[in-house]
């Protein structure tokens, strides 16, 4: 897929505005999408993440979907695979296509790409979407612009040179070394560290709404893929990195604008030399589970990285 950043753009909600993404083609059951990238949506090291574009990642998998239906129904994402084939830029443009697959009365496929403004294969993804009769919150003609909305801002990047991965998610915790712009954007804050496992809060605030008056899945693919990678730093020495491969992530009830404050878990559940599996779940403060996710994550060395 090429990138065409002169193709007129389709009426998107405010968190998409925000959040620098487009809609460069949408026909029933097929659309791309493309983002513009840079530091603000960086992970604590700098880096461009699966995370950093998990607002178009929702809207290529569940946009394939809603796309496809007919009037008076709505989709709601029920569950997103997204795989890594190459780490992502740290600016530029990337796009994401979403084709549907498969409908019927209560479930519609998805499959899709992201790719670099090269073409270069970024991930491929799927998706799983419900169908619902329920009406949006917030019609279309009713969007405002996305800046307009009261959003944090993103926090730089601290030097984590000649630092192990635990002093790194211990130095966040603590408040000496900071989240980064994306966990800054998001307003995930530590509370529990330890090596291979990482809790954080966040709440459900205005800006990170979808149509339906919920927080909008990409958001919780951000924040899992946000503490996910924190979770996946405490296990690296300080000549190690890692790189997310993967995240398979359940969405199993949608957060409320407004509502409880979400806590966010990581935990490893094996960790090898090679490849570490952690599980993570965002929830409540009662316990009620709003995602569940596994990822897979590659241990390396940083002069492999480089």
């Amino acid at each position: 897929m090429s990138i065409d950043n002169s193709a007129p753009t389709v009426k998107l909600d405010p968190l998409n505005t925000l959040m620098d993404v487009r809609a460069v083609a949408i026909t029933p059951g097929d659309l791309s999408f493309a983002q513009t990238i840079g530091d603000r949506f960086h992970d604590h090291r700098g880096r461009t993440v699966l995370g950093s574009l998990g607002v178009m990642i929702d809207g290529a998998m569940g946009g394939a979907v809603y796309s496809g239906l007919t009037s008076g129904h709505q989709s709601v994402l029920a569950q997103v695979t997204v795989s890594a084939a190459a780490d992502i830029p740290s600016t530029g443009t990337v796009g994401a296509t979403g084709a549907l697959v498969h409908l019927d009365d209560g479930v519609g496929l998805a499959s899709g790409q992201l790719r670099g403004d090269d073409s270069t294969l970024l991930a491929v993804m799927a998706g799983r979407a419900m169908i619902v009769s329920r009406p949006p919150v917030v019609a279309p003609d009713d969007y405002i612009a996305g800046p307009a909305l009261d959003v944090p801002v993103p926090e730089e990047v601290s030097d984590l040179s000649g630092l192990s991965g635990s002093d790194v998610v211990e130095g966040i915790l603590a408040g000496t070394i900071k989240r980064g712009p994306l966990a800054g954007l998001l307003d995930l804050t530590l509370t529990e560290v330890t090596p291979g496992a990482v809790v954080g809060e966040l709440a459900p605030v205005e800006w990170m709404a979808n149509p339906l008056g919920a927080v909008q899945g990409g958001v919780l693919i951000s924040a899992t893929d946000a503490i996910t990678g924190l979770a996946a730093q405490t296990l690296t020495t300080a000549e190690q990195d890692y790189r997310v491969l993967d995240h398979k992530i359940d969405f199993l009830r949608s957060p409320a604008i407004g509502g409880p404050v979400m806590r966010a878990e990581a935990s490893v559940i094996r960790a090898g030399r090679r490849l570490a599996l952690i599980e993570s779940r965002i929830v409540d403060n009662t316990g009620q589970v709003y995602i569940r996710a596994t990822s897979s994550v590659q241990m390396i060395s940083q002069q492999v990285h480089s």
